[in-house]
């Protein structure tokens, strides 16, 4: 959750909130997640719908085009 309020921090510092000013949303908290799996020397990408959000902060992909 730290890392998730970090992401969440500078997105908005930089501009480009993912959900509304008041909420720590699923995107930060599911990028925070896939960074920090990614640290432990993984690879992660992240299947979504959602690719605006989440490529921010980690590789993110079309679900269909994976």
């Amino acid at each position: 959750m730290l890392k998730a309020a970090e992401l969440w921090a500078e997105a908005r510092r930089a501009g480009r909130p993912t959900a509304d000013p008041n909420a720590l949303d699923g995107d930060v908290i599911l990028a925070a997640q896939a960074i920090l799996v990614a640290n432990e020397g993984n690879e992660v990408v992240i299947a979504t719908t959602n690719v605006g959000h989440l490529s921010q902060f980690v590789d993110a992909r079309e679900w269909r085009l994976i």
